[in-house]
């Protein structure tokens, strides 16, 4: 590779988005760019969540700068399989600038070849491209706090095809009950309802409000224990054996290290991998993990613009076309993509974009509108 870029930006939330986290006013993120000396290229994004998994924007950026340095030369192959160490960097701004950078040379690599970046990342995770879904079942997010908001916003969703609605709770537990409550009446119950506490709960608090929530016919719980509470995982398995909903771990699946913890434990009924909290090579690799062990898993972005978006529609192909919704309808919560032609959502599925690799391009004037600070580069 001949040259490594990267452009920081700052995209405002359409709408405050409220979870057990704290509320986000404004995403920030890197897009990030690889050329080859035959001029390939390719696209990554790289946008820390504080909130969620650590790091922030400087470190990250600081990062994607010491990968660039360290692989700035090398071909993009041997690029894919190195793994540099990122000595002093917290975990979520080095799992997001390994994702960046990842992603940006998979992106290149798919186009060389003229594939989908999901077959060529199929053909790494073992994935047979017959097996590889074109289009992905998506859930919409319902971040609106307030009950008549949310009811609207479901309809809203319902009538354009929605099957599956996820909203957040852990903030109050009364106002949190009777906004399920108010969707589940305005969407009837033909729509698959989840849940995301994101640890916001005890034990105690779990095995109290679960069985409320099933009521309302919730399916699915993300995360209701925090991953940090002492032997949290074992308080997930013994939840399990009790809740009458199907329990999720998200914030405890950051690596396969964890995959495997999770699987020992019995911890789970199903895995939420976020890219962007584990990096897309040590995602992809939590998948075939997965699959192995027969639990089913999610795919979610984390808020990201066009790009990641669609790198993590590309990863979620691989779990075929029997996999349950995935968290890829987001680019709607912010004001904009920062891509042309983002990827179509109908019908509550959304279509892997057309062409090699990601298949996306960088709105430019888009970009330049958002942009946080000066392009940085490496040069060879």
């Amino acid at each position: 590779m001949r040259r490594i870029w990267w452009q920081a930006y700052r995209v405002p939330y359409r709408a405050a988005f409220v979870s057990a986290h704290g509320a986000e006013l404004v995403r920030e993120g890197i897009l990030i760019g690889v050329e080859c000396t035959g001029g390939s290229t390719g696209l990554g994004e790289a946008a820390p969540l504080p909130a969620y998994a650590g790091g922030n924007m400087d470190e990250t950026a600081a990062a994607i700068d010491m990968l660039a340095r360290g692989l700035i030369g090398c071909t993009a192959d041997d690029a894919w399989m190195t793994t540099l160490p990122l000595s002093g960097m917290s975990a979520g701004a080095a799992a997001a600038a390994r994702c960046g950078i990842e992603t940006a040379i998979a992106d290149l690599l798919a186009r060389q070849e003229g594939i989908l970046l999901a077959n060529w990342l199929g053909s790494r995770a073992g994935v047979e491209s017959g097996e590889i879904a074109r289009t992905v079942p998506v859930n919409a997010t319902i971040d609106a706090s307030d009950t008549p908001s949310a009811a609207a916003a479901a309809r809203a969703f319902r009538a354009a095809g929605f099957e599956t609605l996820k909203l957040k709770v852990g903030l109050d537990e009364s106002a949190d009950l009777q906004r399920v409550a108010a969707v589940r009446e305005a969407v009837g119950p033909g729509v698959a309802l989840r849940i995301d506490a994101n640890g916001a709960w005890t034990f105690d608090d779990a095995v109290r409000l679960l069985p409320l929530y099933a009521l309302l016919g919730v399916g699915l719980c993300e995360q209701p224990i925090s991953r940090l509470a002492p032997g949290a995982l074992e308080q997930m398995a013994a939840l399990r054996r009790v809740s009458p909903i199907l329990i999720a771990t998200d914030e405890s699946c950051r690596s396969e290290a964890d995959v495997v913890a999770i699987i020992a434990a019995g911890a789970a009924d199903v895995l939420v991998v976020k890219p962007m909290v584990s990096g897309l090579r040590e995602a992809v690799t939590m998948l075939a993990r997965a699959g192995e062990a027969r639990l089913p898993a999610i795919v979610t972005t984390l808020f990201e613009t066009g790009v990641g978006v669609a790198m993590t529609a590309h990863l979620a192909a691989l779990l075929g076309d029997s996999s349950r919704a995935c968290g890829l309808a987001t680019l709607d919560h912010l004001e904009a993509s920062l891509v042309v032609s983002p990827p179509r959502i109908e019908n509550g599925r959304m279509s892997l974009p057309p062409g090699a690799g990601l298949g996306v391009t960088i709105d430019e004037p888009g970009l330049a509108e958002y942009a946080s600070g000066p392009p940085r580069e490496v040069r060879q």
